[in-house]
């Protein structure tokens, strides 16, 4: 009973090993991914007061 719940446990952690490094960096680079333009053309975000952050 044991050596069966072993190997499942020993998969499951490398699974785990490999998904979670990767899901952590694939995060990082998609954070950075999305260009970010100059000047907003919506109307509501320019209303906003010099000095103010988003």
């Amino acid at each position: 009973m044991i050596q069966p719940l072993r190997k499942t446990h020993r998969c499951i952690f490398l699974a785990l090993a490999l998904l979670l490094p990767a899901l952590f960096l694939s995060g990082i680079a998609f954070r950075h991914m999305w260009p970010v333009s100059p000047k907003s053309t919506s109307p509501a975000l320019s209303s906003a007061p010099p000095g103010a952050t988003r």
